[in-house]
């Protein structure tokens, strides 16, 4: 772990991501890292199950921060970038490893790392810690899903173990929570639209009571997606992105 940073690992959980708020109620500072080679109660955004086959990498970091809502959903973009840079690194390949917004991470266009924010400690506006879940396919990748898949396996990482990756991944948010601590969200957005994909593209997002078409125009300064449709610039928040 790199300084400061402390671990812990189980062979099974019901979710990293839960283990990190216990830590939290439990009065633990953070900059902790929480691993399992099991979840029995992985999950996704907006609650979606998160197929946890032991072989791929279940991780949570409990981060504590002193920021309103608003300030701390930057680092879902904070954590795309470190995960992409892990990716990128074990593939030896920088042009195949891209962002999808909000917070996937796809090789070849396809999702191979999933990330889930959650708050803890809440008073208020403010909470006290973030939890950044982070689900990474080495060996397994689900097929039933909305979006395509794939594993480091599948891109040539056959070697590639939860470990492996976690000793890769640690440094490289360490590092990008610094860039954040340090200079706030424009380098951080300026480092992720240079990987993104779709960016002057056609794309679909789809909200949860309608389905929009238009252009990726750009990522504002809050992290929403600007999208153009018939001439208007909606900017949005929340959504699922599909590439025409």
């Amino acid at each position: 772990m790199p300084e400061g940073f402390d671990l812990r690992a189980f062979d099974v959980l019901d979710s990293t991501n839960l283990e990190c708020v216990r830590c939290a109620e439990a009065g633990h500072a953070g900059n902790l890292w929480v691993v399992s080679e099991r979840q029995t109660a992985g999950k996704g955004r907006r609650g979606r199950t998160w197929i946890s086959e032991s072989g791929n990498l279940f991780t949570s970091l409990l981060y504590r921060i002193d920021c309103d809502l608003a300030t701390a959903s930057q680092l879902s973009f904070v954590a795309a970038l470190a995960v992409r840079d892990a990716m990128a690194d074990i593939l030896q390949s920088v042009d195949q490893v891209t962002c999808k917004w909000p917070n996937d991470v796809l090789v070849g266009g396809r999702k191979i790392s999933g990330i889930l924010l959650e708050t803890t400690g809440q008073g208020g506006n403010a909470p006290s810690h973030v939890v950044i879940g982070i689900g990474v396919n080495i060996r397994h990748c689900p097929t039933e899903v909305l979006y395509p898949t794939t594993c480091l396996e599948q891109e040539g990482a056959v070697d590639e173990t939860p470990a492996r990756v976690m000793a890769r991944l640690a440094p490289s948010m360490d590092h990008w929570l610094c860039q954040w601590k340090k200079h706030g969200f424009a380098p951080i957005r300026k480092a992720w639209k240079a990987v993104a994909q779709g960016i002057g593209q056609e794309i679909t997002v789809r909200l949860p009571n309608e389905a929009l078409q238009g252009r990726f125009v750009d990522l504002d300064e809050t992290g929403a997606l600007i999208l153009e449709v018939a001439g208007e610039r909606r900017h949005i928040t929340a959504g699922d992105v599909f590439f025409n």
